[in-house]
């Protein structure tokens, strides 16, 4: 196996030095070793030390420290505005809650903390000198496209069962294939994520389905997928080259469209019970709901759609049904096409307002229903949306024999 040689920034090095320097060892560890073995962008540094919490805070003496996680071992240090993460080697106590361990140990050999993480290739280390620790084979299987538990598989998830969401979310987002007994663990132990905050399993549940194998690992792994979104069998997707393509709230939402006979509704009961955003609830369930309906095989249709639902939940809509097949390109270039033509499509776009109608004599809710009945006059083509011809239009509309002025 060739040498490997981890590009590190300025302040991961300086970190590194300064504890190699003051007599401690210290290594980065886990998510960014692994995407530099195999040629994703780095981002977060994690860093592992023999060094106790207080210990690490004595080192960066007049650096700004944070005790983030002090009590298993973690401290905060923050260089020019990044925080780093530096936790002291450890060893986990038991996991009665199927989440965290009761408690930790600290020790001063790599391997066991190494030991304790969840996959082979989120359990190698670093140095700059020393080169890569890796007691698991990691690199192996990182080479292999392979996600596999360290150790027993069902030990690993059984002390944390929200890992069988990360290994089918890490087998999503690398592209890897998830060895055979800790694909046989996962799916034994799922129905113990239903002990896990569900905040946390949507977390995890975003980041899988903008993977690049998101798509294989939804249907492979469907029964696992039953368990979290309240029942729901995972039998179709769109094919894979528009899956793809498409965007985080199209791909969400046509898992329910093609799975479930009322898809706005069972979206909203379930994105409720993962408690996701305000966002992420209404607008899949409101673009669902939408989606039936919409049309955008003229101008007017277009114009009429989005009307009724309002401009973003429209491109929405359509960016579901060409997803699903249902809209082609060509109803995208009307609709582009409606957006451009000066047509309004909002209440607010047209050339009158409601102290207009007030002055006509038009009072209460009637005013609210004028402006409707104009901004639909104008979609259709009736009358142009100029404000005599508004006035006009309303008074005929209203029966008014006055005068307009």
């Amino acid at each position: 196996m060739s040498e490997f040689n981890m590009k590190l920034p300025r302040d991961v090095l300086f970190i590194l030095d300064r504890m190699n320097e003051s007599g401690y060892s210290a290594h980065v560890v886990g998510g960014s070793v692994r995407d530099s073995l195999i040629g994703r962008p780095l981002s977060d540094f994690d860093i592992t030390t023999n060094a106790t919490p207080a210990e690490t805070k004595a080192v960066f003496e007049g650096y700004k420290t944070i005790d983030t996680g002090i009590k298993h071992g973690t401290v905060t240090l923050v260089l020019d505005g990044t925080p780093y993460e530096i936790t002291t080697y450890r060893v986990d106590g038991d996991y009665k809650d199927n989440r965290h361990p009761d408690s930790v140990t600290f020790t001063d050999r790599l391997e066991e903390d190494l030991a304790r993480r969840d996959f082979t290739v989120n359990a190698m280390a670093y140095d700059p000198t020393l080169g890569i620790s890796d007691p698991f084979g990691g690199r192996e299987d990182a080479d292999r496209k392979l996600i596999r538990a360290v150790g027993d598989p069902r030990v690993r998830f059984d002390e944390d069962a929200l890992r069988i969401l990360r290994a089918l979310r890490f087998a999503s987002v690398l592209g890897f294939r998830i060895e055979d007994a800790t694909a046989a663990a996962a799916r034994e132990l799922a129905p113990r994520l239903t002990s896990i905050s569900k905040e946390r399993v949507y977390t995890e549940l975003k980041k899988l389905i903008m993977g690049v194998d998101s798509r294989k690992i939804l249907v492979e792994y469907s029964a696992i997928f039953e368990i979290i979104l309240g029942g729901l069998v995972i039998d179709k997707l769109p094919e894979k080259a528009l899956f793809d393509k498409a965007d985080y709230y199209s791909r969400l939402a046509s898992i329910f469209l093609l799975n479930t006979s009322e898809p706005a509704a069972y979206a909203e009961q379930v994105l409720n019970e993962l408690k996701t955003d305000k966002f992420t609830r209404t607008y899949t369930s409101s673009v669902l709901s939408a989606y039936e309906i919409a049309s955008f095989d003229s101008r007017k249709a277009a114009l009429s759609t989005l009307a009724k639902y309002g401009k973003e939940v429209t491109e929405g809509v359509l960016a579901l049904g060409i997803l699903t097949g249902r809209f082609s390109v060509g109803e995208s270039a009307i609709f582009a096409d409606a957006l451009e033509c000066g047509v309004p499509y909002t209440i607010g776009g047209l050339s009158i307002r409601g102290t207009d109608l007030i002055a006509l004599g038009i009072k209460g809710e009637q005013i609210g229903e004028a402006l409707a009945s104009l901004l639909t006059a104008v979609i259709d083509g009736k009358v142009e949306n100029e404000k005599g011809s508004l006035l006009s239009f309303i008074k005929a509309e209203y029966g008014f024999t006055c005068d307009i002025k």
